[in-house]
């Protein structure tokens, strides 16, 4: 590919379309999820709007990929990670309805609408206060958290039926609030609330760790300040 054609097709313009939709393509992944946990008449339309989604997220991938001069850097990118393994998701779930002429699963599909809402980690980079970075790290974290537990809890556990039962769940365990009302059965769903509330914590030791060595740090210093001008 010359210099002219490539200025051409990777000019600003064009990369921020085409970000753009992609954009929205997550979007319609996020809301088709959600929507259907609620088992609606329409479930087909969103499986062919889920399949638009997927297959322009992985045109965008390969369209980064291509223009990217540095292939190894390109894949130490962790968002670009999360978009590989979305690639690999969609190519099984290519070769599943090819085998068996048939349409795959709704567990397959929607663990493929899983990993596309892990795209949702990008909206971190947008130049927003820290306020609302924090909100949509911490929405989209439980978020994801509640995906995984729908789909292994919702088939066994009666006090999962649709995705805001799975989102109040795993809000209520991550705040350690722990009302009783809904509790994992299955070990997957043990284990995935298990492993989120350590990491929560883990965080929050961090963020009290450094806040108190900062602390330190400025008592410190201003005691230094002192006996210099005395």
């Amino acid at each position: 590919m010359n210099r002219e054609l490539h200025k051409k097709i990777y000019s600003p313009r064009i990369h921020r379309n085409i970000e753009f939709i992609a954009l929205l393509c997550t979007l319609e992944i996020i809301i088709s999820f959600v929507i259907s946990t609620y088992n609606p008449p329409y479930e087909s339309i969103l499986f062919k709007l889920d399949f638009f989604s997927i297959s322009f997220l992985s045109f965008e991938f390969i369209y980064r990929f291509i223009g990217t001069k540095n292939k190894t850097k390109f894949f130490k990118d962790k968002y670009n990670l999360i978009d590989a393994f979305v690639i690999v998701a969609f190519i099984m779930y290519l070769l599943e309805a090819t085998l068996t002429h048939a349409i795959v699963s709704l567990r397959i599909i929607n663990a493929v609408r899983v990993l596309m809402v892990l795209r949702a980690i990008k909206f971190r980079e947008l130049r927003l206060s820290n306020e609302t970075i924090n909100f949509i790290t911490i929405f989209t974290f439980s978020f994801i958290l509640s995906c995984f537990i729908w789909l292994v809890e919702h088939e066994v556990n009666p006090g999962i039926n649709n995705f805001g039962d799975a989102f109040y769940f795993t809000v209520v365990s991550l705040t350690t609030i722990g009302y009783g009302d809904i509790t994992p059965m299955t070990s997957a769903g043990k284990l995935i609330i298990v492993l989120a509330v350590l990491y929560v914590i883990s965080g929050l030791v961090s963020k009290a760790k450094g806040f108190l060595h900062e602390e330190h740090r400025l008592y410190y210093e201003n005691k230094k300040i002192k006996k210099k001008i005395s």
